[in-house]
């Protein structure tokens, strides 16, 4: 039987970007109403955070990865039923270049949806840290 190769995307520590050699920004919200009165939310985070990431911006990401073009309106509706969103932003341009976004029970179970990385935009460093700090904010 062969085997295949195996996969790592754990970056070594020369790769790994720190915020201050990284050109991205994340950006997070914890969607209280969504969530039960036991689910922890994140400190510092806000709805009005997400007012902040144009939808159109978004869109162009998801169609460059091969979605679908959606309605914006749609998403917007889809982002506000959703206890977590995740985003990088590159600073130059303040655009999108990774988003995700998680919804769940609050105590046991968790589905990560629509989670992209512009591929115009390749970066090892935008790939790490997005799911660096997807990883982070579903374990804590």
């Amino acid at each position: 039987m062969a085997t295949s190769p195996s996969l790592s995307v754990r970056p070594s520590a020369s790769e790994h970007p720190t915020p201050e050699t990284s050109p991205y920004r994340p950006t997070h919200r914890s969607n209280p109403s969504t969530q039960s009165p036991t689910s922890p939310s994140s400190p510092g985070a806000s709805p009005s955070a997400a007012r902040s990431l144009n939808l159109d911006h978004l869109n162009t990401v998801f169609v460059a990865v091969g979605f679908p073009r959606r309605d914006t309106n749609k998403i917007r509706l889809a982002l506000e039923n959703t206890d977590t969103l995740l985003w990088y932003e590159y600073e130059k341009t303040k655009r999108p270049v990774a988003f995700a976004r998680a919804t769940g029970d609050g105590v046991f179970n968790a589905i990560i949806w629509d989670v992209v990385v512009d591929p115009n935009r390749p970066s090892h460093n935008a790939i790490c840290c997005a799911f660096s700090f997807i990883a982070y904010h579903l374990t804590t």
